[in-house]
């Protein structure tokens, strides 16, 4: 008797098991249905107190409704349109400009670094400032130097003398000091060295009308980039 009533229990469990399963993608079927009949009875009484129901009647409204419900519902998102040649331009833009920004302050080359460094070196040899250090320890300081240095993060004021050939001369053997006397650091002398020079360069263009209508900021920019790649 109890091995009968554990048999018929395990089948009611087993049956039961299986409604539910068969019973859920059911509900989920009405819920949705529930859901287009209750969006379109809100149209239809929408379109009936406006008097555009043109005589249809419920069940026409409603099938007409659900198909239309349905078939959006299916619809694929519009694909995003191709951008146009002028677009694809437009958007290149920045690119361009970005690579023909002018070099900044920590942008020198490593043959830039180099020379700097020799020639930085040897006015320090010259004056006996080099306390001791020799050419590896003073490239290393002195690449590190240039590497973070920022002078260049704005134009330097127009020169409006070119150097003579007696101050150059003492500017790449003297050690060059601040307005408080406190010594520059490798990026600051190279920052001077390189206003030196493109000071030169821009006194002598100007003389000779060579300029092409460039203003001293354009003008600086490029001799800044050139001193600093080479």
């Amino acid at each position: 008797m109890n091995q009968f009533l554990t048999k018929t229990l395990a089948a009611s469990v087993i049956v039961g098991a299986g409604m539910t399963l068969f019973a859920l993608p059911a509900s989920a079927e009405t819920t949705a249905a529930q859901s287009v009949t209750k969006e379109c009875s809100t149209k239809y009484n929408a379109a009936k107190d406006a008097g555009t129901l043109n005589g249809q009647k419920w069940p026409q409204f409603l099938s007409t409704c659900s198909a239309s419900l349905k078939t959006d519902a299916a619809a694929p998102a519009p694909a995003a349109a191709a951008p146009t040649a002028k677009q694809a331009k437009e958007t290149a833009k920045p690119a361009k400009a970005q690579a023909a920004a002018p070099a900044t302050a920590g942008t020198m080359s490593a043959k830039a670094v180099t020379k700097e460094c020799s020639t930085q070196y040897q006015a320090s040899k010259s004056a006996g400032t080099l306390n001791g250090q020799k050419w590896p320890q003073f490239l290393s300081a002195c690449s590190d130097s240039l590497k973070s240095d920022q002078s260049d993060a704005a134009t330097p004021p127009e020169p409006t003398v070119a150097p003579t050939k007696a101050s150059a001369s003492k500017a790449a053997t003297a050690p060059e000091t601040s307005a408080s006397g406190k010594p520059l650091s490798a990026g600051e002398i190279a920052f001077r060295s390189r206003i030196r020079e493109c000071g030169e360069e821009w006194q002598k263009a100007k003389a000779s009308n060579k300029v092409a209508g460039q203003t001293w900021p354009q003008y600086w920019s490029a001799c800044n980039t050139r001193l600093k790649a080479e």
